[in-house]
């Protein structure tokens, strides 16, 4: 076993930081354009979720809508128990609610480390890591 000392970037040679800072940009690159996919997938994800709750919304209309004109014709029989539909509505409606709050958390954290890889913090974290 050697008793080499490992070096801080601070110690490295000129030609050794150029290998160290190409490799670090690159993780940048990747880490970023990684960031940028997954916020894009994130955002698409979190459109999806408002079509289906308006879509939701325009079903629940019509249903109701149907339901009354075809009791109005004699056409059925019975009360609609709209306390029923109610109850499910808020829970699916508290359900997706969750879901778009933990969704909108991972596209903030995205945003937050997009803008740290663009403005240099994150390469000048992982310097001040390096030089410990």
């Amino acid at each position: 076993m050697t008793n080499d000392k490992i070096k801080t970037y601070d110690e490295l040679d000129v030609d050794e930081r150029e290998v160290i800072d190409s490799f670090r940009r690159m993780k940048l690159l990747y880490d970023h354009a990684r960031f940028r996919l997954h916020k894009s997938q994130v955002e698409d994800l979190i459109s999806d979720y408002e079509m289906l709750m308006k879509l939701r919304e325009e079903i629940q209309e019509k249903y109701f809508s149907i339901y009354e004109e075809l009791m109005k014709e004699d056409l059925i029989e019975g009360e609609l128990d709209a306390g029923i539909w109610g109850l499910t509505r808020e829970h699916e409606t508290e359900t997706w609610n969750a879901e778009l709050r933990l969704l909108s958390d991972i596209k903030t954290n995205f945003d937050i480390g997009i803008g740290m890889i663009e403005s240099g913090e994150a390469e000048q974290a992982i310097i001040n890591e390096e030089n410990k």
